[in-house]
């Protein structure tokens, strides 16, 4: 009779790796500022695009992902992927952006709802979401000016 075992790897530790950086926005101060940046970032792509920003406690950026990238008119991801990102990164804080190829920054139903699981989960981590914002190339919908967060 033979037995079988699974292997069991355990993390050990975990070190965060600070670079220099060339990133043009390092530290957050407003929707309209980040919303800008991201415009030139993603606002012309083709697809969806979701960025991830982590932050600090004093909103500097701690890392900056590309979550995912979806389809002409909707990308796909889940809290996981997010807060996986977050808490590696040592955030407390995080935004999240994603464009819409489309031309119109009205966030979907689909955006809504995202957002506010999003925010939800954050709040159970204690990584609590800043902003959501949807960019174009040259206009933005920002979830905090709107009244969404």
């Amino acid at each position: 009779m033979s037995v079988s075992y699974e292997k069991v790897v355990e993390i050990v530790r975990l070190k965060q790796v600070v670079c220099d950086s060339t990133l043009e926005i390092q530290k957050i101060t407003s929707s309209f500022g980040i919303a800008q940046w991201l415009m030139d970032e993603i606002g012309n792509e083709t697809q969806e695009v979701l960025m991830l920003l982590c932050l600090n406690t004093k909103n500097k950026v701690n890392s900056l992902s590309v979550v995912h990238r979806g389809t002409i008119n909707q990308s796909i991801a889940h809290p996981r992927d997010i807060f996986q990102r977050a808490i590696l990164s040592n955030a407390t804080r995080i935004c999240i952006a994603h464009n819409h190829p489309s031309g119109n920054p009205q966030p979907s139903e689909a955006d809504k709802l995202f957002t506010e699981r999003i925010k939800e989960a954050g709040n159970l981590l204690g990584i609590f979401l800043l902003d959501h914002l949807v960019v174009t190339s040259n206009r933005y919908y920002s979830f905090r000016e709107n009244g969404g967060l």
